[in-house]
């Protein structure tokens, strides 16, 4: 099943996953014994803030902006406001937990783990991929969990707050136009964007690729059942990131893993190596290191299924035989319906919508950005695919008015109300709650 457009965009900033996964794993930090840790900034109620949490934000917000700041001055204020909003994201957690009417359960905190979770596996091309980059941020799958989790929950309880909030603030036409009367010369302009509609393709591994891979699984299989070691054959052999240590991935929970290597693993005892089991990743081998109540320790050797070459080649001719097929009158939506692999847009003639082009990466931007309403691009590779896409309409850049951006304005004056009321209840947070500043 193909990613959504957004997670597609998200896939082609890959480089940036360093910087955002060491910002999920920034856990408020509990003041029990805070006074023996170096570096706290600030003391919020129970709760403390670490100079490099402050330090991380504001290269976040570099990275973000796409800027480094240099100047000194510029840098104190931006450490001045950055702390004050962080003072008073804690000051709103302090209040969401004050309020006996928000429970979050255990379950919520787990399906918003599971959902955070799969939007960094969105970021790559493949789960080995994934586990390969935390390993190299030196987390495990289970340990980069245990780390999401309280500050998951914690999002979740300033989440209730927030939307308890929201649920209150109603905003009326007449409202919506003093807004757009006081703003109107500083909002933003209405970026130029595109619609569009595409065909997704992606690879496949020809049977001849697949058996070749099958038969070197088979073959180191053979080789461990005759006695060899089977830790020195995953670093040799393995390819995923847990080679280097003989293939050993860890403990987890049922229901971490992907079904078909769960049930595989969990028919062995300890110490017995399975046959050769496919997933959606590959080949494995795997041998069961111990199991107890729902947590089993294994380690596997990976035999990727990667396409070679000529798939690539295969899909890229499969594409441009499809481009020449519209040109000669073959019909769009068809076309899409039958061979496009986005089960999200294939029934809707492929179309994704209106996208904001400033706001595309540059390899899905280009392709398209000088073509006329109703051309084809030239097939073009992304991280999940080969892409071919129609130009369905284009709009310049322009102005926000009330008769055309209503709903958008609505959104912004909406916002700022918002704004005013959660502002109110940080400024009641302030008055009692304790609050110890040390960045002066």
């Amino acid at each position: 099943m193909s990613l959504k457009w957004g997670s597609r965009m998200r896939q082609a900033a890959t480089a940036l996953f360093t910087i955002a996964l060491l910002s999920l794993l920034l856990v408020p930090a509990v003041a029990f014994g805070w006074e023996t840790i170096d570096g706290v900034i600030a003391v919020v109620g129970n709760r403390v803030i670490l100079s490099s949490e402050l330090d991380f934000q504001i290269q976040l917000y570099g990275v973000q902006s796409g800027r480094e700041i240099t100047d000194k001055n510029e840098i104190e204020s931006m450490r001045k406001d950055i702390l004050d909003q962080m003072i008073n994201d804690r000051l709103i957690l302090i209040k969401a937990l004050e309020d006996t009417t928000i429970v979050i359960k255990d379950e919520d905190v787990e399906d918003a783990l599971n959902k955070r979770l799969d939007e960094l596996r969105a970021q790559f091309a493949s789960e080995a991929t994934f586990e390969q980059q935390l390993a190299a941020e030196g987390f495990t799958l289970r340990e980069l969990k245990n780390k999401l989790r309280e500050e998951i929950r914690d999002q979740l309880y300033k989440d209730r707050l927030i939307n308890k909030l929201l649920s209150r603030v109603s905003v009326t036409r007449p409202e919506v136009e003093d807004f757009f009367g006081r703003y109107q010369d500083s909002l933003p302009e209405v970026p130029r964007t595109i619609e569009v509609a595409h065909i997704l393709l992606t690879p496949q591994t020809s049977a001849e690729s697949a058996d070749s891979v099958k038969a070197l699984a088979n073959s180191v299989l053979e080789r461990i059942k005759n006695g060899e070691s089977f830790e020195e054959l995953a670093t040799q052999y393995s390819q995923d990131p847990s080679a280097a240590q003989g293939g050993d991935i860890g403990t987890f929970s049922q229901g971490d893993l992907v079904p078909e290597y769960e049930r595989a693993a969990l028919a062995l005892n300890p110490g017995e190596v399975s046959g050769v089991v496919k997933t959606k990743f590959g080949y494995h081998i795997i041998k069961m290191v111990g199991k107890a109540d729902n947590n089993f320790h294994t380690k596997h050797i990976l035999f990727l299924q990667n396409a070679t070459a000529s798939d690539s080649t295969r899909v890229m001719n499969l594409a441009e035989s499809l481009i020449d097929s519209v040109k000669n009158g073959a019909d769009w939506g068809e076309i899409v319906k039958n061979h496009s692999e986005d089960s999200e847009t294939r029934a809707n003639f492929g179309e994704l919508g209106e996208l904001a082009l400033r706001d595309l990466p540059a390899a899905f931007r280009e392709p398209m950005e000088n073509l006329n309403v109703g051309e084809i691009s030239k097939p073009f590779w992304a991280p999940d695919g080969l892409h071919v896409v129609k130009v369905l309409d284009k709009h310049a850049a322009r102005q926000m008015s009330i008769e055309r951006d209503y709903d958008l304005l609505k959104r912004y004056a909406r916002q700022e109300k918002t704004s005013d009321v959660i502002n109110s209840v940080v400024s009641e947070m302030k008055a009692r709650v304790y609050i110890d500043r040390r960045d002066s």
